[in-house]
């Protein structure tokens, strides 16, 4: 084999390797979801942002009433920490996501019925939280809380776009929740600034008047991997957050009801509707 040939072989390999770019629309039907939670959640301690997500997370839900009757997880994934976390709170939670394979995904964890264990992410809390609560006692629990899985799309309104699983015929999805979670979503599901805008006007939308938004996410991402597939995101900037915030009646400052949580470029933060 000549040198070219060598060359032209080790471009044709790292070709092969290399991953597939997407953009952030191809989530509906390029997202793989056992893809996802094994790259992020096999173990807490695997990933920075979700171990920083999780650590600093008791600490936005403080912040809440003592009882949330409703609670909607806006473009939860494939994943259930934050229902899990909000177990003692929460009355009634509804969860969602915008690609068809994450919407499955939840329902088979709903019905347990799931593949992928989350033992050890129901410890990591636990811990943080000092439970003696097992993960099948923190799951259970928060299984009887789920009350329906929705089609979600932050891009249209109404966002709610159907209903795909609900724990009874009797369910009724309420127009507003008393708390709209969003975490590694909003600027996940877009490439601009004028998107995110969007994203974060039609997420608002939903909480009731004197409500809470808590989101979470990263500053200055432009790309995301797992599985051999790369999605493309709104490069967030903080400016980006309180702007779109004030915009949409959310609290900014800590005398109306606002935390900032940010570590390593990771945020969480709770604001409320004022």
């Amino acid at each position: 084999m000549t040198g070219t040939e060598k060359e032209e072989r080790k471009e044709e390999e790292e070709e092969k390797t290399k991953d597939e770019e997407c953009a952030a629309i191809d989530h509906r039907d390029k997202f793989n979801p056992s893809a996802y939670l094994n790259s992020f959640y096999k173990t807490a301690s695997e990933d920075t942002a979700i171990q920083i997500v999780l650590f600093f997370l008791p600490g936005i839900l403080y912040r809440l009433p003592q009882r949330v009757r409703t609670v909607l997880d806006l473009g939860a994934g494939p994943t259930v920490y934050l229902p899990i976390a909000l177990r003692e709170r929460a009355e009634n939670v509804f969860t969602s996501d915008y690609a068809p394979a994450n919407r499955e995904t939840l329902v088979s964890w709903i019905e347990n019925r799931s593949s992928f264990d989350w033992d050890n992410v129901c410890k990591w809390i636990a811990n943080i939280e000092a439970s003696m609560e097992t993960g099948t006692q923190m799951q259970e629990k928060t299984r009887k809380l789920m009350r329906a899985v929705l089609d979600v799309n932050v891009h249209e309104s109404p966002v709610v776009q159907s209903v795909v699983w609900k724990e009874n015929e009797s369910v009724e999805v309420p127009e507003k929740f008393q708390v709209v979670s969003t975490v590694f979503c909003l600027e996940y599901s877009c490439e601009t600034l004028e998107g995110y805008f969007r994203a974060v006007r039609n997420a608002c939308s939903l909480i009731e008047d004197g409500g809470f938004l808590i989101q979470g996410g990263v500053l200055d991402a432009t790309t995301y991997n797992f599985g051999g597939k790369t999605f493309r995101c709104h490069r967030l900037k903080q400016t980006h957050i309180l702007e779109s915030l004030k915009a949409n009646g959310m609290a900014t400052t800590a005398e109306q009801g606002y935390k900032f949580i940010t570590h390593d470029d990771i945020f969480l933060l709770v604001s409320k509707k004022i």
